[in-house]
């Protein structure tokens, strides 16, 4: 009987410890103070300055049009947040969330996210705005390349590094990154319109317009049409202020949300908001473009089902996949130690966001 009963006790043990961080972020965020009501805004106020970093600058990519949105609006301010918006870039986030520097912060795609879970940081993805990917080849309109196989022994300009899912879409297609010749280029595009490389790593929503503007014609080869999706416009948070401030991260994400409607009908008005706060020389017409472009690629690949933002376990773990295929990351990790639904799963009734009572 006393070693049945050391038995259940290791079990339980054994049952707490395997709860992850976003299974605790579940608990903490049971039985909270209704919306709008004084406790809530309370607890909002309780968790002071909230500090958000931006993916790319003030670039015009969900979710920071959605955030700057919101504070433009006084949506973060109407339910009781004291947010502050910092530009910088989605990798040196990351490292802010992980610290606890910043509590938010946007990463262009899931990558970013999984990478720093892989080494240790306490952070999730909880909402996802793209269930496409943004970033592609591309290539001149008289190119013959159209498939990965046509990629053989041409030259590809990428810029860092090559892109995990393009490395993916060659070894899904059965080839190398040695059967092609990759060399790390600028940010000017004309590279390939000058027939220095073959190909080139773009943004869909960038490079193709810059181009174009020229008046090149060019072609993009997608991987997602090859066996290598990712998607885009992630909001990530650190998950220990997320367990202690849950009405706070719920709230932020409602608020973030609630503006993309806003954000949708009025593209011009978005880019004048982003310009103003940018202290740099700011392309409104490029910027204009990525918004389009993107909010295009949002709505042709939302869930019905689901509102904006939702994001799936297949998402997450594809992209997984292919950082572990492409020896990016070096162990296997499971969508519940990278992303976390219930903030979306709290702010929606099916796909209508739940806002304050009253409120327009």
């Amino acid at each position: 009987m006393k070693k049945m009963i050391v038995v259940l006790l290791m079990l339980s043990v054994m049952l707490i410890s395997a709860c992850s961080a976003n299974g605790e972020i579940d608990q903490a965020s049971k039985d909270l103070p209704a919306l709008g009501s004084e406790e809530r805004t309370k607890l909002n106020k309780a968790a002071g300055e909230i500090t958000y970093m931006t993916g790319f600058y003030y670039a015009a990519s969900p979710p920071d049009v959605q955030v700057v949105i919101a504070d433009e609006l006084g949506y973060f301010e109407g339910l009781g947040l004291d947010v502050t918006i910092i530009p910088g870039l989605d990798a040196e986030g990351m490292k802010y969330l992980a610290a606890n520097q910043a509590q938010l912060a946007s990463s262009g795609t899931p990558s970013q996210v999984i990478q720093s879970v892989a080494q240790g940081a306490e952070i999730s993805g909880i909402a996802t705005f793209g269930a496409v990917g943004t970033s592609a080849l591309l290539v001149m309109e008289d190119s013959n390349i159209y498939e990965p196989n046509d990629l053989k022994g041409k030259t590809i300009g990428y810029h860092g590094a090559l892109p995990a899912n393009l490395i993916a879409m060659l070894q899904y297609n059965n080839m190398e990154v040695s059967d092609i010749k990759g060399v790390s280029v600028g940010y000017d595009p004309t590279i390939l319109s000058s027939g220095k490389v073959d190909a080139l790593t773009i943004y869909k929503s960038n490079e193709p317009y810059q181009l174009e503007k020229l008046g090149e014609k060019v072609r993009i080869i997608d991987p997602g049409q090859f066996g290598a999706e990712t998607s885009f416009g992630v909001l990530a948070v650190n998950n220990g202020w997320a367990k202690k401030h849950p009405t706070a991260a719920e709230d932020f994400l409602r608020a973030v949300l609630k503006a993309h409607d806003y954000a949708a009908e009025h593209p011009e008005l978005v880019v004048e908001m982003l310009s103003a706060r940018s202290e740099t020389v700011y392309d409104e017409d490029a910027e204009l473009n990525r918004w389009k472009v993107e909010l295009e690629l949002l709505e042709l690949s939302r869930n019905e089902s689901y509102g904006v933002g939702w994001q799936s376990v297949e998402q997450w773990e594809r992209e997984a996949s292919m950082l572990l295929d492409a020896n990016v990351i070096q162990k296997p990790l499971d969508a519940d130690q990278l992303m976390n639904n219930t903030f979306l799963e709290a702010i929606y009734e099916g796909t209508e966001l739940i806002w304050l009572p009253d409120a327009p």
